[in-house]
């Protein structure tokens, strides 16, 4: 069994294929749990987030100016 590093939680299934793991431990986070609860990890190198681009703004109903 391997002897677990102070203050250190084990990992948790979502965190399986990572490559910061070393052993049933995170390099980076104390508490992996905690990292997964309100979505992907923010180190998590197995899992790829997608961005959204944003939309070409549209502008509808311009008039053209009367010259005076």
């Amino acid at each position: 069994m391997a002897k677990t590093p102070p203050g250190k939680n084990p990992i948790v299934d979502q965190c399986l294929g990572c490559e910061n793991i070393e052993g049933e431990f995170c390099r980076i986070w104390a508490v992996p749990a905690a990292k997964w609860r309100l979505g992907p990890c923010p180190s998590a190198t197995h899992v790829r987030i997608d961005t959204k681009e944003p939309a070409e703004k549209v502008r509808v109903g311009q008039q053209k100016q009367k010259k005076k």
